[in-house]
């Protein structure tokens, strides 16, 4: 009979019929969809997908659909004298992107096999899925968003997927001997380590606070204007959350996640969301805000990075996730950078030229500066 699926629009609806294959504490089964699915980000629906074969479940996938429009990248992109003619295209630009996995997470891989021998079908089924809802949706692209492993040419060249290796995320070692963030300072070279201390000595006057529910309720619309703040600077962002993304996340994930605020007389300057993963030993930098104005004063962006540093020490955690942006400054600290194994497939015409144009044109805006940094002291070889 072959390839035939479920379509659920609610993470509740697809929940038990998943846990039925997928192993304890998955991350597609994880309470966090459900507070992205309730914070009702804009421009993005959900599709929570059971695959069977010949009846039988044999694999989920977890589909993100974005409406994508010229909100989604910054204007500075196109603001260039050779791409005038360009430019009102880009701007009335209207596309379906279909997403396998998750736009606000890293290493969040959107499909699972009951047999990992079949992961391979992943591609097929996505093929598939487009097909059969074509009459309702015309994707212009499909993104495999961080795939565990990679695949092999003759697993995606058929079905006209490309690897996408545009997709870096700055990652950072914590070393076991640092028990605290001085120990951090002192392994850096003397450059970095004078830039660290005047760094954290511009904090003084800054007071840091974890945030409660009720605090992230009463301070929702600041953290709305001071993240707001950051995507707009950003030259694409495919995903835009509101406000209540943070609220939802602190009520289902509880003291595994926290909004840490930056404050002075009572006015909030910056924020940074942490999430912990304590089984596995991980934490993530996620999601941060601030003020402009201020940043110059309190070196807001690098005290979130050093401050998430320390979180990641004093939690004795083995790792650091910074994202993707700002890759200099992130190197700068101590970061390295991971690639992701993702795979796309953009429509012909002008869908793929945009992509294109749009990739080339993040790639200039993030530049190549931060590969030649490296913070620490050299280490001699006796």
């Amino acid at each position: 009979m072959g390839i035939t699926f479920k379509i659920y629009k609610k993470f509740a609806d697809a929940h038990d019929e998943w846990a039925t294959i997928l192993p304890e504490n998955h991350h597609l089964i994880c309470c966090d969809l459900l507070a992205i699915e309730d914070s009702h980000p804009s421009d993005i629906a959900f599709n929570y997908v059971s695959i069977f074969k010949d009846n039988e479940l044999f694999g989920v996938m977890y589909l993100q659909h974005l409406s994508f429009s010229q909100k989604h990248f910054n204007k500075d992109l196109i603001q260039n004298r050779l791409l005038k003619i360009a430019a009102p295209i880009l701007k009335n630009l209207k596309a379906h992107l279909l997403i396998c996995g998750n736009l606000f997470r890293v290493n969040f891989q959107g499909f699972y096999f009951k047999d990992k021998n079949d992961r391979m079908d992943i591609f097929d089924c996505l093929n598939l899925y487009r097909q059969q809802t074509k009459s309702q949706v015309n994707y212009s692209g499909i993104l495999v968003k961080d795939c565990k492993r990679e695949f092999q040419p003759n697993n995606y060249d058929c079905f006209k997927f490309l690897p996408f290796r545009q997709d870096l995320t700055m990652e950072m070692h914590i070393q076991e001997t640092w028990q605290n963030f001085d120990e951090y300072v002192a392994a850096l070279s003397k450059k970095y380590r004078q830039r660290a201390i005047k760094i954290r000595k511009s904090l003084a006057e800054i007071e840091r606070k974890y945030l409660s529910l009720d605090e992230i309720i009463l301070y929702k619309n600041e953290i709305n204007d001071l993240y707001r703040n950051v995507v707009n600077k950003q030259p694409l962002a495919l995903g835009i959350l509101g406000a209540d993304y943070f609220i939802e996340m602190k009520k289902q994930l509880k003291d595994n996640f926290e909004v840490v605020a930056f404050m002075k007389n009572n006015q909030l300057l910056a924020f940074s969301g942490h999430i912990y993963y304590p089984l596995k030993k991980e934490m993530e930098l996620h999601y941060i805000g601030f003020n402009y104005n201020a940043n110059p004063l309190y070196n807001l962006y690098f005290n979130i990075i050093f401050d998430g540093i320390e979180t990641a020490i004093v939690k004795k955690y083995k790792s650091l996730e910074m994202g993707r942006t700002a890759r200099e400054a992130k190197a700068s600290a101590g970061a390295k950078a991971v690639e992701n194994f993702n795979y796309i497939w953009v429509k012909a015409g002008l869908p793929r030229l945009a992509m294109n144009f749009l990739s080339d044109r993040f790639e200039d805006k993030m530049g190549d500066e931060w590969q030649n940094r490296n913070p620490y002291k050299e280490v001699s070889v006796s």
